[in-house]
């Protein structure tokens, strides 16, 4: 069966890209794209819009409210087929349930804290934080943390 997803969402845009399926969260994420002022998921399936903006709030703020209430719409079923468990969507609605799947995967890798927002306002692009000690803040240095830099570095300037 085809990916969905990939109707609405470019996997491997840099920068940023996660491993494996979380890919598939970081790229939904960044249908949200705030530098160009540009939403990829407009006309799209209203249950992945609602999905998208509550997990974009759970990774910016840690508010999980909306998050939680969504998730409960969506149960996933564990199998154990092969010899190792699985989530697996039991809903309608499998492509918002799998990418749940996603994003429980990736907590219990313990992935999720290297899933970030760029720290520039202007951008918030979702990267993948694959420094040594996630200490990451934008999602490119040659970009965002250049321009974020010289701002500092201005301000800093003008104080003194």
């Amino acid at each position: 069966m085809p990916d969905q997803l990939l109707a609405w969402v470019e996997l491997g845009s840099e920068p940023g890209v996660a491993p494996g399926p979380l890919e598939r969260v970081r790229a939904l994420l960044n249908t949200d794209d705030r530098f160009h002022r540009t939403d990829h998921l407009v006309g799209g399936p209203a249950g992945l819009v609602a999905f998208r903006d509550a997990l974009r709030r759970y990774l910016a703020d840690g508010d999980a409210t909306a998050l939680d209430a969504l998730a409960a719409g969506h149960p996933l079923v564990v199998t154990f087929g092969d010899g190792a468990a699985a989530l697996v969507p039991a809903g309608a609605d499998a492509l918002v349930t799998g990418l749940l799947a996603d994003v429980h995967r990736a907590h219990a890798a313990g992935e999720w804290t290297r899933l970030k927002a760029c720290a520039n306002p202007d951008c918030q692009w979702v990267y993948y934080d694959s420094s040594r000690n996630r200490s990451g803040r934008w999602c490119s240095m040659n970009e965002c943390g250049d321009v974020m830099k010289a701002r500092a570095y201005r301000q800093r300037s003008r104080q003194a």
